[in-house]
């Protein structure tokens, strides 16, 4: 059957060539679409190894490894609240082999403490999955002999300004929930800064602290009888501590500004056929059992996220803190 059309002639086009013409170059975009991974995956942590982040960061790689057919490794940066690993992963091709997890803080809360970043926070990353969600303790030395929330407070508007909390460095999560603990108790406390959460739990241990918004490293001393859990962040209990009551349930919801999750993160430009391929997996890995179970283990909660619900958490979580940081007068580094 001859083409029949405007240029229909002796010059004509068969209907056959066209079509199979048509199928070639709609074909080409797929076609030129490179296989992913194509080499090893590295996901650069902000913490060392041995803590919350890290063993997250290893469960996702080992499943990655399995799902993707090609190695994933965790690279550990820490150092400066996150912002050498974060600002190491800004830099790096966005192909989807660099990725990065960290702590919403250093997304969120760094914009505000720091001068300068070496990564714009909402510019610089894709975001790919919330793996887990922090639920911060308080916990304080037995010394101080008080068994609740109430009689925390009552001590310390009775010694104002005599008592010490200690964080893991100035403007982290620890830090801001003390500060906002302040604010909701209408209470005052010395700030007490470390280089890491780990030398600030050794001191409280020690009785050269008095409390601590602690992480679920805390979990084994208060088992152990060393420390005492009066409540958690929220908005649900710890699974390792389910007599420990959460602050809305004691009457301060308030105190949920304070809370904290994990991010992974790619670097701005990654396509979105990528991140939505890793955000499938990822989420996949984490809803088995096993996985959930290990990550509660740790002190944590086991939730998800599709990209976008967390880049809008981290965005509403800026503003957020911005006040906070503002009202607790710290002043950037």
């Amino acid at each position: 059957m001859r083409y029949i059309g405007p240029d229909s002639g002796r010059n004509s086009i068969p209907p056959r060539l066209i079509a199979l013409l048509a199928a070639f170059f709609a074909a080409q975009p797929a076609a030129a679409q490179p296989a992913y991974p194509a080499k090893t995956v590295t996901l650069v942590s902000t913490a060392p190894a041995g803590g919350s982040i890290d063993a997250v960061a290893r469960i996702v790689a080992s499943e990655l490894t399995e799902a993707l057919g090609r190695p994933v490794i965790v690279d550990t940066k820490p150092g400066a609240g996150g912002n050498i690993a974060a600002g190491f992963v800004a830099k790096a091709e966005p192909d989807g082999h660099t990725l990065l997890i960290s702590a919403s803080s250093t997304l969120a809360i760094n914009p505000h403490i720091y001068r300068t970043l070496p990564f714009d926070p909402e510019a610089s990353f894709a975001p790919v999955v919330m793996p887990a969600a922090q639920n911060l303790i308080l916990v304080v030395h037995p010394k101080l002999q008080v068994s609740s929330v109430a009689q925390l407070v009552a001590l310390l508007k009775a010694q104002p300004g005599k008592l010490n909390y200690g964080s893991g460095g100035t403007g982290n999560l620890q830090h801001l929930g003390g500060e906002i603990f302040n604010f909701q108790t209408d209470t005052r406390a010395n700030h007490v800064p470390y280089k890491g959460a780990a030398p600030a739990l050794t001191d409280l241990l020690s009785g050269q602290l008095d409390y601590l918004f602690d992480s679920s490293t805390s979990i084994p001393h208060v088992k152990a009888g060393k420390l005492r859990a009066l409540a958690v962040i929220g908005p649900g209990r710890v699974a390792e501590l389910p007599e420990v009551a959460t602050f809305r349930e004691l009457g301060m919801p308030g105190m949920e500004a304070a809370r904290g999750y994990y991010a992974i993160m790619a670097p701005a430009g990654t396509p979105a056929r990528i991140v939505q391929q890793l955000n499938g997996q990822i989420v996949a890995a984490l809803k088995k059992p096993a996985n959930a179970e290990k990550i509660s283990a740790q002190g944590l909660d086991p939730v998800t996220s599709t990209p976008q619900a967390l880049g809008a958490a981290l965005r509403e979580d800026r503003a957020r803190f911005a006040e906070v940081v503002k009202k607790a007068a710290i002043a950037p580094q």
